[in-house]
């Protein structure tokens, strides 16, 4: 990912608590955390061309759709932002900010996804891939080397 940003480390974007300003590769998950560059969160993740947020989710029973609404919401104006028949086009760093898919670890088991969010992701037009955590952390990493960021979205593993 290039450019550098401004370490907006522990702001609030729209609900979401920013851990880190920027997408980095992941180099850890369990025990309940998530290991990135020398930090270890407890918790579950959301990854967006933002940055990593805390999600508040640990298990995937406690997983409701006003969970993925503020991440949602920032997909939709970022996927506005760089629409390429736009009107107004973006600047080239925010036209490099495009969610083509979800991104979701389940935890240790995989299971189906919502249909709450089967129809979300419809609506905003982009793809939805479920897998477990340790999947979805691999395929996250290799998308991110490959300048593909999906909206990523991990529950933790003990």
């Amino acid at each position: 990912m290039s450019g550098m940003m401004p370490d907006r480390s522990g702001e609030e974007e729209g609900g979401l608590r920013r851990l880190h300003p920027q997408p980095v590769p992941l180099k850890g998950y369990g025990n309940g955390a998530f290991r990135f560059l020398e930090l270890r969160h407890a918790g579950g993740l959301c990854i967006l061309p933002s940055g990593i947020y805390a999600w508040p989710r640990q298990h995937f029973d406690e997983v409701r759709e006003e969970d993925f609404t503020p991440a949602f919401e920032l997909i939709a104006r970022m996927n506005a932002r760089a629409d390429p028949f736009a009107f107004d086009q973006p600047s080239p760093q925010e036209s490099d900010a495009h969610v083509d898919f979800v991104l979701f670890g389940l935890g240790e088991q995989h299971r189906p996804p919502p249909e709450w969010l089967v129809r979300a992701c419809a609506r905003l037009r982009i793809g939805l891939e479920v897998m477990t955590t340790g999947a979805a952390v691999r395929t996250y990493n290799v998308c991110r080397e490959e300048e593909r960021l999906p909206a990523t979205f991990l529950l933790p593993v003990p």
